[in-house]
């Protein structure tokens, strides 16, 4: 997909600007002059910095009306249906998580990516069973991150 400066820069200022407003109401850390909302609120300034830079550049030099490219591959229907099931995925791991835990949603939905996107069924299974071991052993005991736990699966970690 191709966008026209102009719109991609719109885009960015009005990400800028909800990254700034949704960093509003992070509190501050006591005793110090910065808190949460510091780096998001960096983060929104340079956004809409860039955005309002892209808008004015896309303006001098063409002013045309903002237009849309789609490539090649956004054309096709396979591209459109494993994005479907990327979202799908994504909405099915943030349901079956808390309920089934983290090692049965992620297996389930490297599974099913890989699938779908052309890879062999045998190669799939392993990769995945590999991936999210790993994953879990990096993020559940080195990184300390809480993910969502299985009962069926409880006597492994």
């Amino acid at each position: 997909m191709k966008f026209n400066d102009l719109l991609l820069g719109v885009l960015v200022l009005l990400g800028g600007i909800a990254i700034y407003v949704s960093a509003i109401g992070f509190t501050a850390i006591p005793g110090q002059a910065y808190g949460a909302g510091t780096m998001p609120r960096a983060v929104a300034v340079f956004a809409v910095a860039l955005g309002l830079f892209m808008i004015v550049a896309s303006l001098v030099r063409d002013g045309r009306v903002p237009r849309l490219d789609l490539a090649d591959w956004a054309k096709s229907g396979k591209a459109w249906f494993g994005l479907l099931v990327a979202i799908l995925m994504v909405v099915f791991y943030i349901v079956a998580a808390p309920l089934i835990g983290f090692v049965p949603a992620s297996i389930v939905v490297m599974i099913v990516m890989m699938l779908v996107l052309g890879t062999r069924p045998v190669p799939a299974v392993a990769v995945s069973i590999l991936a999210c071991v790993v994953i879990q052993q990096a993020f559940g005991r080195l990184l300390l991150v809480p993910l969502p736990r299985s009962e069926l699966l409880g006597f492994l970690w």
